[in-house]
Parts: C-alpha cells; structure tokens; sequence
C-alpha cells in the first residue's frame, strides 16, 4: 500500500515528466537546424527568420559534385521557394552566383512583409540564379518548426536526425 506521501511524490514526477514533455525547453531551436544532411556531403546553414510567417537558409552538396541553394519558406501557406546559386559537375554548366543571388535576397528581404510573395521572389531570383522554382512544401521545414511550430498544419512534423 502506498502512503500518501509518497502518492504525492509520485504525482509530482509525472507531472514533472509531462512538463518536460511539453515544455518549451524541447522546443526546437532555429541553431539546430543548422546540420549536416547526408554524413559530410551535404546539409543546411544560415537559417534566420524573415518578416511574417517566413524562413530562409541554404542548402549545399559536395560529393563529386556541388551545388549550393537558397531555400524560403512560407511557413503558413506551405510553400517553398528554391533557387540555385552555385553549381559545379551536376549537369554541363558550370556557375556560382552566390554573390549576386544573395544580394538580390537581401533587398527582397528588405521590403515589408505585406509585399511578400513566393512567386514574386522566385521571378527576381530567377534573373541571377538558375532554377528558381516555387513547391509546395511536402513536410515541415527545420526553420518552421523552430519559428513557427504552430502553423505546421496537416504537414508531417520535422524531427531532427
């Protein structure tokens, strides 16, 4: 039989334990994202929050041949943006726009959030990068999970690996 106290310690550990569960110390932190994908030949870096509901970062591969992308997401409506900026031995072409990629980012970024448009930014990108494509997004993003964890919807959730 068990005393009442220690039915109250007992209580007191699961209710610690749900805590912790649920608690924002589990919450995903946007510096976890940045990671390596596939065991020392690709990955994700530079994420950062932009106006609204939105998230960038980069993605990169270097196994016999490289390339680099520039990633945002549209956290709320579930879409993603994808340019390519730097490529080298994955099909016969041969660039790295990576300078001039980032700086047409970086003052697209700049506007206000009500003038974000995915579309919008995929045309301006499409004149310095190659690629530039607008999906819907078929899981939930690292960056999503960590600025925005409540607008992940019927999308699977990110799990780090």
């Amino acid at each position: 039989m068990t005393s009442s106290r220690g039915r109250g310690s007992e209580v007191r550990l699961v209710a610690l334990f749900l805590l912790a569960l649920t608690g924002p110390g589990l919450a995903l932190d946007l510096s976890q994202c940045r990671r390596i994908t596939t065991p020392s030949y690709g990955g994700e870096a530079r994420h950062q929050a932009m106006a609204g509901d939105w998230a960038s970062w980069i993605e990169w591969w270097s196994q016999e041949g490289v390339y680099t992308d520039l990633k945002v997401a549209d956290c709320g409506d579930h879409r993603l943006m994808t340019a390519r900026l730097r490529e080298e031995n994955i099909k016969d072409r041969r660039f790295d726009r990576r300078r001039a990629g980032m700086e047409a980012f970086e003052t697209y970024a700049g506007r206000a959030a009500a003038f974000y448009d995915l579309d919008d930014l995929s045309a301006a990108m499409d004149r310095v990068a190659e690629d530039s494509r607008v999906e819907p997004m078929l899981r939930e993003a690292c960056a999503c999970a960590a600025l925005h964890p409540d607008l992940r919807g019927g999308l699977d959730a990110f799990a780090l690996e």
